[in-house]
């Protein structure tokens, strides 16, 4: 089974992960969120996505469920949801299935909190030397791959 997790905005990140031939779940590739400068705004470069996705057979995809927060300004609600949107409509086109997820739910199955440190400790210990984990500014990949192992979990059986 190939799974796409996906934490969305435009500094989250996508995860890869395979169960194949009985091996326990793995990462195959991992990507910070591509984006693209358009009129002096920063987008979701949907192009760079979609080519990466191509190359894949995507059973799965697991993306999180956004929403606006309270004193979230209207600019970066409008920012976040234009991201989402993207990486759902391309989810939609390259997976067979797609699910959401609230980050209350999946990270509640791990015990984590909104601080990004745990989830990157959490990705090493779940899924090892399967994906380099060494850069804070991978966090979004290793919620993204929580995700998928999240979904494995709960609803993958």
């Amino acid at each position: 089974m190939i799974l796409l997790g996906i934490d969305p905005g435009l500094s989250g990140g996508m995860a890869i992960v395979s169960t194949d031939d009985g091996r326990m779940p793995f990462v195959e590739e991992g990507s910070r969120m591509p984006v693209v400068l358009e009129r002096q705004k920063r987008l979701v470069d949907t192009v760079d996505i979609s080519g990466w996705l191509k190359a894949w057979e995507i059973d799965v995809a697991i993306i999180e469920w956004v929403h606006a927060m309270p004193r979230q300004g209207v600019s970066s609600s409008f920012t976040l949801g234009r991201a989402a949107g993207a990486v759902e409509a391309l989810a939609m086109v390259h997976a067979h299935r797609v699910e959401w997820v609230t980050p209350k739910r999946w990270k509640g199955h791990f015990s984590l909190s909104s601080d990004k440190q745990l989830s990157l400790d959490k990705a090493k210990r779940v899924f090892g030397r399967s994906f380099n984990w060494t850069k804070k500014a991978d966090d979004g990949i290793a919620e993204a791959a929580l995700m998928c192992q999240w979904f494995l979990d709960t609803r993958g059986k």
